[in-house]
């Protein structure tokens, strides 16, 4: 049972503004203000296509599998314990012991989908006991494990602003991941129409140099420093990029 409002929250939004680019994002509340310096991004790896279920349930393996990792490498001696690993986890805490402190709620932006796909990730690394709800994005409605009907919070509750809070700025923060993304592939597709530029100088380009704005940047030696690029084929891409 919670006692008053969760101190950490951690709630996982997915973002696919465009199908072959799926992203998601956590951001934590501690206190009930954002906890800026522990928010996460993570492009999606295993999921072909859109699928938000598979999405929720990759980037909640990934976010709460390294927490147990680092925790028990910096603990070794609980790794092997048969103690319920939430409980190790908030003693850990409580004791400073802990590299990353597990979150009291997790919220998962979407309706009951999201949530057992989180729940069956979370059931799967022993986590049990780690209180996890769903926010439905239509009416505000709360999603619980196990029940098949949502909760409507009143509008005027503090705790529904709070939720929404949250699930905004984890919202806001996939989106602004994703159009930096896009941003960075726009500027990338520029390399495709140079004529001085084939598919493999591309790949060795952005390699060494990391992105189009610190290509352009560069000088036609740095270019002609990597390998199958001359110095005339450098002055080349540095006129096309502008």
């Amino acid at each position: 049972g919670q006692q008053g409002p969760p101190r950490v929250m951690e709630c996982f939004d997915i973002s696919n503004v465009s199908s072959n680019h799926i992203v998601a994002s956590m951001v934590r509340f501690t206190n009930g203000a954002p906890d800026n310096q522990n928010y996460r991004r993570y492009r999606i790896r295993t999921v072909e296509g859109q699928d938000d279920f598979a999405s929720m349930a990759e980037v909640i393996r990934r976010r709460y599998s390294r927490i147990l990792g680092e925790n028990f490498s910096a603990n070794p001696d609980l790794a092997e314990s048969q103690e319920d690993p939430v409980e190790i986890q908030r003693r850990l805490a409580k004791e400073g012991r802990a590299k990353i402190v597990l979150p009291d709620l997790v919220i998962v932006d979407g309706g009951k989908g999201q949530l057992s796909s989180a729940m069956r990730e979370l059931q799967q690394l022993g986590l049990h006991d780690l209180p996890v709800i769903g926010l439905a994005k239509q009416r505000e409605e709360v999603f619980f494990p196990g029940e098949s009907d949502p909760l409507l919070i009143p509008h005027d509750r503090g705790a529904l602003k709070l939720l929404q809070r949250i699930r905004d700025e984890a919202h806001r923060f996939a989106n602004g991941y994703n159009a930096l993304l896009y941003r960075r592939r726009m500027k990338e597709s520029l390399l495709d129409d140079c004529p001085a530029v084939s598919p493999k100088k591309k790949q060795a380009l952005l390699q060494k140099f990391g992105s189009v704005d610190r290509i352009r940047k560069a000088s036609a030696k740095d270019i002609a420093a990597i390998p199958g690029i001359s110095e005339k084929s450098a002055e080349a891409i540095l006129e096309w990029l502008g």
